[in-house]
C-alpha cells in the first residue's frame, strides 16, 4: 500500500487569483474571524480532483507602505503553506471544493509564529464548520 505524502508547497495553481472568482467570494461567500484573520470561503461539490484555492491580502487603510503590507502577505502565506496538508486531509475526508481568502484585519505587524498560531486556529474552525 502506498503512503501518500504531503508536500508543503502553495504552487500558482493553488491560489485564488482571478477576479471573477475573488469578486464572487466576496459577494456570495460566508465570512468568519479568527483574531487578526478574516477568512471568507465558498465550498462547492466536489467533482474529480479536490482543490484548495487560497488568496491573502492586507488593507492599505492600516498599512500604508507597501513593504509592509507585503511582509505580511508572505507571513500569511508561508503559515498557510505550513499548516495546509493536514488542513487538506480534513478536507479530503468531507469531499468538497473550497475557495478560501484570508484577509489580515490588525492595525500592527505580526511575528510569525503569531500568524502561524491565527492561521492554524482558522483552519480548525473551518474543519468544525464544514463537518455535519
Amino acid at each position: 500500500m502506498q503512503q501518500k505524502i504531503h508536500l508543503y508547497t502553495l504552487k500558482a495553481r493553488e491560489r485564488l487569483k482571478h477576479r471573477k472568482k475573488i469578486d464572487a467570494l466576496f459577494t456570495t461567500g460566508q465570512k468568519f474571524s479568527q483574531g487578526e484573520i478574516r477568512v471568507v470561503f465558498t465550498t462547492s461539490p466536489a467533482e474529480g480532483r479536490i482543490r484548495v484555492l487560497v488568496g491573502v491580502g492586507v488593507s492599505k487603510r492600516y498599512f500604508k507602505k507597501a513593504v509592509d503590507r507585503n511582509l505580511i502577505k508572505r507571513r500569511l502565506r508561508e503559515a498557510i503553506r505550513l499548516a495546509k496538508p493536514a488542513f487538506e486531509t480534513e478536507i479530503e475526508q468531507v469531499g468538497i471544493h473550497l475557495d478560501l481568502f484570508f484577509l489580515f484585519t490588525g492595525k500592527e505587524i505580526i511575528g510569525f509564529d503569531v500568524c502561524q498560531e491565527l492561521v492554524t486556529a482558522a483552519f480548525k474552525k473551518l474543519v468544525r464548520k464544514m463537518k455535519p
